[in-house]
């Protein structure tokens, strides 16, 4: 009875949940983020749907988001198999007409030596983001064909989230202007990435758009390194590059949207080439009329 006890006990202070979430015709949804009610990360279903979520407590709930359907709030007890449905809201029309795509070019180019300094992606920074303000040359070619990121993925390949959003009327990304899950497979190593846009067809209107990296929480992103002493230290891969800048471009996202400051060289003395400046994804758009 007493060893009963203490089980009973354990599990409410220690649960374990593995399920599977579904849409509603029963079809297995991936890269569902979950999300505590502090607002940490739990976890990302795989393509299949699964997930597993450790050191949980009987009474918690849940909160699962994924683009295309509504958001859904679950108690760890009733998580094993979740159903999510398919969202009626529209988002913002930004497309007027179908690119002509006769003309291209390509914007905020950056040179492959200049990046010194990578951020990664993981629980301490769930995403990164650069702003691309309207100017001449998106006026002339103003259709997103592709997105150009300088990433590391060291050990071998990984996946990451892209959204494309609006800017907030506080400063900060704000609505989705693509309404699907946008995910891109990064390459093992150190590469420039190239994901292709040019089938959503979107225009970037004169108010500009965030671009943003989402970190997913999948098996094939972690990986382990050990120290000297073999001590085990998870990592998590992706890591985008970034390059100095003299101009606020950068957002990083845990529980809330910050931009980034400039580099103090009091604070960061093993980063020369970024003291005193701004940080700036290494990230560049082609574009097409």
């Amino acid at each position: 009875m007493k060893s009963l006890f203490f089980l009973l006990c354990f599990f409410q202070l220690s649960a374990q949940v593995k399920g599977v979430v579904l849409d509603e015709n029963n079809k297995p949804i991936p890269y569902v983020n979950i999300w505590f009610a502090n607002g940490n990360l739990a976890d990302t279903t795989e393509e299949d749907g699964t997930f597993i979520i450790s050191d949980l407590k009987e009474n918690q709930v849940l909160f699962f988001s994924a683009m295309g359907f509504e958001k859904k709030t679950v108690k760890v007890a009733d998580a094993a198999r979740v159903v999510m449905k398919q969202s009626a809201i529209e988002l913002k029309e930004v497309q007027l007409e179908n690119p002509r795509a006769n003309l291209s070019n390509q914007i905020d180019e950056f040179e492959r030596k200049k990046v010194h300094l990578y951020y990664g992606l993981g629980l301490t920074q769930w995403s990164l983001a650069k702003q691309f303000t309207y100017n001449d040359t998106i006026q002339k070619t103003p259709y997103l064909a592709s997105i150009l990121v300088k990433t590391q993925s060291p050990g071998g390949a990984s996946k990451v989230k892209v959204r494309i959003t609006s800017v907030g009327p506080d400063g900060n990304p704000g609505e989705d202007l693509i309404n699907e899950d946008l995910i891109f497979k990064v390459k093992k190593g150190d590469r420039i990435s190239e994901f292709d846009m040019s089938q959503y067809k979107l225009k970037i209107e004169e108010s500009g758009i965030f671009v943003v990296i989402e970190y997913l929480m999948l098996d094939e992103n972690q990986y382990i390194i050990y120290d000297k002493y073999k001590k085990p230290y998870p990592h998590s891969r992706p890591s985008i590059g970034t390059i100095p800048s003299e101009e606020i471009t950068f957002w990083c996202y845990n529980k809330k949207w910050r931009k980034m400051d400039k580099r103090n060289p009091y604070n960061y003395p093993d980063e020369e080439h970024y003291f005193n400046k701004y940080i700036e994804l290494a990230m560049s758009l082609k574009l097409t009329n």
